[in-house]
């Protein structure tokens, strides 16, 4: 059996054999699953020999870069693994519902990656995870760009949310990866002990970089749940036992509403929106320590709460900046005067990405200040150097001079009887500036319409910042990774 940390590749070191058998004794316990196939840390040695070997064999070799298909899946999951281990450049693209064996900068795929590789969903145990020939399928890209990374150094792309604007291609090096991992490691508390389950993609960095990988490190139990929701969750949550949770807000909320009985983590780590007021202590008086992680897709993790502090900071913190990580406020004219301690938040990451490339794997420049990278949130920044986001920079409208926040809105919305959840985007531009557009989800069986919310709407803000148009659905359009999708809310 070689080093566990072969399987948990960021924290290679050396040790001697008899440490490693130790070692691969004491995972020997923890499994990963995704609730139709599982496995132990030991047998992950061999899948990964099995996976290098056929795609060596067919050409599929580190000096291309890979797309990798990405579903919540152990099969996908050890073939990630293995791609990491092996030193593949590799991008993580949601799964496609239509398989094929060649494209041709078609779709999603950019035409830097040479290949794709597709997991199909016809594994049933683990002796036919080390035959990778029924399952894993190789498209070869029949037009492929002059680019080819350096396998010496090689990379992880990831796509951008695409929440305000066109999706963009980050590079991580597989080193910073690593060390980003280490910083959520230490500051969770995370340990071989933790039993942890993932219902977030493993295709955004949330997901990979703070849940998967910082598990894979320690040698946790993991869980890894595609498309979940409460009940899935709930049937899960039964068989595996988890003690550590990664979540978006709404799921929180969800567990909240839905769950009926209390049931204590060790912890529950969740990013993405705000949380809304009072969610937290619901959560914690329900399921235990709630934090709140702030990062995105090119600095990786910025900051997360600590367990420790206590609970009145960690509801309004996304807590302080992790390791080798440094936050600063830029005030913005745009900005009230009666808003001095609000500012632009701007990130300065050791470990953060090397920058953008396009479909064909050209440098795309940065829009940085000597080093410090836009993160385009607003956030207050206190004199014990917790962190507090706002929301983004984006979420706001100038009107009648002032900036108005679409988050302030939308809390006060929620505070209106018979509203379950509100999202507020901007309009068209008005004599006043641009038009607040507000969606309610109202609580079931309530019989409130658009035209009572907006009016109590009059009681409760000022004037600036009640919507000029208010609409009723029934749900809020989701992105992959949780988020709320407001360009396709805004385009309704």
């Amino acid at each position: 059996m070689a080093s566990v940390y072969t399987v948990a590749f960021v924290l290679r070191k050396n040790h001697s054999s008899k440490k490693m058998k130790l070692i691969s004794e004491e995972l020997s316990n923890q499994i990963l699953t995704d609730g139709q196939l599982t496995c132990s840390y030991q047998d992950l040695e061999g899948i990964f020999q099995a996976i290098q070997k056929f795609l060596a064999a067919r050409g599929v070799t580190p000096e291309f870069a890979v797309v990798l298909e990405c579903e919540n899946s152990l099969a996908v999951a050890v073939v990630l693994l293995s791609l990491l281990e092996g030193n593949y450049s590799v991008l993580l693209l949601p799964k496609s519902s239509e398989p094929t064996t060649t494209f041709r900068f078609a779709g999603d795929i950019p035409n830097f990656c040479h290949y794709k590789l597709i997991v199909e969903n016809i594994v049933q145990d683990i002796a036919a995870l080390q035959n990778p020939e029924p399952w894993l399928k190789i498209a070869k890209n029949d037009a492929p760009s002059l680019y080819k990374p350096d396998h010496n150094q090689p990379k992880l792309y990831m796509r951008t949310s695409g929440s305000t604007g066109k999706p963009k291609i980050t590079v991580h090096s597989h080193q910073n990866l690593k060390q980003n991992i280490i910083n959520c490691v230490k500051r969770l508390n995370l340990t071989q002990e933790d039993r942890i389950a993932i219902p977030v993609p493993l295709y955004h960095m949330y997901g990979l970089g703070a849940a998967f990988l910082p598990g894979i490190a320690v040698g946790a139990g993991i869980d890894l749940q595609k498309k979940a929701n409460l009940l899935r969750y709930l049937q899960r949550e039964r068989v595996f036992e988890p003690n550590v949770a990664f979540m978006t807000p709404i799921f929180c909320e969800t567990l909240n509403k839905g769950r009926r009985s209390p049931r204590l983590y060790r912890l529950t780590i969740t990013a993405g929106d705000r949380l809304r007021p009072n969610t937290l202590a619901t959560y914690e008086s329900r399921f235990g320590c709630l934090v709140q992680l702030y990062g995105s897709t090119e600095m990786g993790a910025i900051a997360a709460g600590s367990p420790d502090a206590p609970q009145e900071i960690r509801a309004t913190s996304v807590g302080k900046p992790l390791d080798k990580v440094k936050v600063r406020l830029q005030i913005d004219e745009t900005i009230p005067e009666a808003m001095k301690d609000v500012g632009k938040l701007w990130c300065q990451h050791q470990y953060g990405f090397e920058g953008y490339i396009d479909e064909s794997g050209n440098a795309i420049p940065i829009n940085d200040d000597s080093g410090w990278f836009s993160t385009k949130d607003l956030g207050k920044i206190t004199s014990d150097g917790e962190i507090e986001v706002l929301g983004r920079f984006d979420f706001s409208v100038n009107r009648d001079g002032l900036l108005v926040f679409f988050s302030d809105v939308e809390k006060v919305i929620n505070t209106i009887a018979g509203v379950d959840s509100a999202v507020v985007v901007s309009g068209k531009e008005g004599q006043r500036g641009k038009e607040l557009v507000a969606y309610c989800i109202l609580e079931s069986d309530n019989q409130s319409t658009a035209k009572d919310i907006r009016a109590a709407c009059f009681d409760l803000l000022p004037r600036r910042a009640v919507p000029d148009q208010l609409s009723i659905v029934k749900s809020f359009p989701l992105l992959p990774n949780g988020k709320i999708d407001r360009q396709q809310l805004a385009c309704s």
